[in-house]
């Protein structure tokens, strides 16, 4: 299981800071990543055996190549143009590599209908963190929520929200039988926050995490909420570590959240 860094990311201050300007083309399909590691991606972090340290090796799949018609929100809240790793200055206590995030919005952008779509990536996740750090007043949570907030300040629409995270709540007995409720809490807190009832949830059922990962996979698979739909990333392929997605995964998963958003919600 990942360690959750003692260093303070700018993705959990709660602080929110003046308005930047308004960028040239703003999005207009917004879409928020959060949870924990995977999401924020792992993708292609090996370790630097010379140096002794971990690092990104940098390696970027077509299907993650940037496009000047999606854009990252960044910890700053600033857009610019998205490239990996999206999250490198939100989880800023690890080394982030590639995640699901790049791949999902140009599969979206593939099919989308007009060429004036511009699409909007908030990501949020932090690893390490068990679902008990998102509960509403949690600085996590509401970083979360104030980065949505200002996200559609231009205009745009939050779609959905991408949710991968549960290998923090594999380990005690309590936090994998109570994760289901704690994660229908957390959606319907969402919507209620946002203003937002009916919005999307594509979560990923866990595929790593040993412990009680069964509990916690059942209750992700078995969520009976509306507009919530949950994607397997059981069989995709792990890292030596067993419990991070390599590259080749991550892209995979970006490209079935995707498909699970255009055939859910579109």
């Amino acid at each position: 299981m990942e360690e959750r860094s003692t260093t303070t990311s700018a993705a959990e201050s709660p602080e929110i800071q003046n308005h930047p300007p308004n960028p040239p083309n703003p999005p207009n399909q917004i879409f928020i990543l959060s949870g924990q590691s995977n999401m924020a991606g792992r993708g292609g972090v090996v370790k630097d055996h010379h140096q002794n340290r971990w690092v990104w090796d940098k390696i970027v799949p077509s299907e993650c190549s940037p496009d000047s018609s999606i854009l990252r929100l960044r910890a700053d809240l600033r857009w610019e143009e998205a490239r990996e790793p999206l999250h490198a200055d939100i989880d800023t206590g690890k080394v982030c590599g590639v995640g699901p995030g790049m791949a999902f919005a140009n599969a979206v952008r593939k099919r989308s209908d007009s060429d004036s779509d511009v699409i909007g990536l908030v990501p949020c996740a932090v690893g390490g963190t068990a679902i008990k750090e998102w509960e509403r007043g949690s600085r996590l949570y509401e970083t979360m929520v104030k980065r949505a907030e200002e996200s559609r300040r231009h205009g745009g629409e939050i779609k959905a929200m991408l949710w991968y995270q549960g290998e923090s709540d594999v380990s005690d007995i309590h936090d994998a039988e109570s994760y289901g409720s704690n994660m229908s809490r957390l959606i319907k807190n969402l919507r209620h926050d946002l203003s937002l009832p009916s919005l999307p949830i594509i979560q990923v059922a866990i595929a790593s995490g040993g412990g009680y990962i069964d509990k916690v996979r059942e209750a992700q698979l078995g969520l009976k909420l509306s507009n919530v739909v949950c994607v397997d990333a059981k069989g995709l392929q792990l890292k030596p570590d067993n419990l991070h997605l390599t590259t080749e995964a991550q892209v995979q998963l970006g490209i079935s959240l995707a498909q699970a958003y255009l055939s859910n919600f579109c």
